[in-house]
């Protein structure tokens, strides 16, 4: 579970940033938007990888700093707190 949860947030991350990149590219060629392929092209694949770093990083910290008690139970805790064993 722990490594979903980080390819998920990895795989967020690099849609965020690929898609905020493409947008502030095409804001940043002014009013006749000219242009603005090159360095959406260009950073893309660079805005991907910081993204996915990013994502992966913050899904981490969430899976690190949650706490136990809302943590998915395995089958055998929920067996022992049915059957009362210790």
């Amino acid at each position: 579970m722990g490594r979903s949860q980080v390819l998920a947030g990895a795989v967020v991350g690099a849609l965020v940033m690929v898609f905020a990149n493409v947008a502030f590219s095409w804001f940043a060629t002014g009013p006749g938007h000219e242009e603005w392929t090159d360095s959406a092209i260009f950073m893309s694949p660079v805005a991907a990888v910081f993204g996915a770093i990013v994502g992966a990083l913050g899904a981490l910290a969430i899976r690190i700093t949650r706490p136990a008690s809302r943590r998915r139970d395995t089958h055998h805790q929920r067996e022992k707190r049915k059957y009362r064993l210790r």
